[in-house]
């Protein structure tokens, strides 16, 4: 019995282990993909889609996203192993996060409804958030 109390935290840490780095992978990937997509802003200038005097503004913001983006990623990738070692201060920080992408994204998704990639960041932000949430007690102790 006393057993599979011993081996019930290690398959929780390593579900939370995993969801951490396959969101903190997903982030970095979206990260990327907005990198990419800033030539959809240049073309959008020059074709006069967008305000030239929006254009310049625009951009720093769309490429200052991605980065702050990418950086969170990475933030994610550095607290798996506290994660899996079931310390209370990447607990926090992995809560922090995946509650921030879930509230952003519906609520820009709320707002926006026909953005159909904030689904995705109510999903990467519950993938971190869930199982976090799910094992509070464990990172209590």
């Amino acid at each position: 019995m006393q057993q599979d109390e011993n081996m019930k935290p290690a398959s929780e840490s390593k579900m939370v282990y995993r969801c951490a780095l396959l969101a903190g992978i997903a982030m970095i990937g979206a990260a990327l993909l907005i990198a990419l997509s800033v030539n959809n802003l240049i073309v959008g200038e020059a074709a006069n889609d967008i305000s030239k005097h929006l254009s310049s503004s625009i951009i720093i913001h769309w490429s200052l996203s991605g980065a702050m983006l990418f950086l969170v990623g990475i933030w994610v990738l550095f607290l798996l192993s506290p994660l899996k070692k079931l310390q209370r201060r990447a607990w926090w920080q992995g809560i922090i996060i995946g509650l921030v992408l879930m509230l952003f994204g519906a609520g820009f998704w709320w707002k926006y409804p026909s953005s159909i990639h904030l689904p995705g960041f109510i999903l990467l932000g519950a993938i971190l958030f869930v199982p976090l949430l799910a094992v509070t007690a464990k990172f209590r102790n």
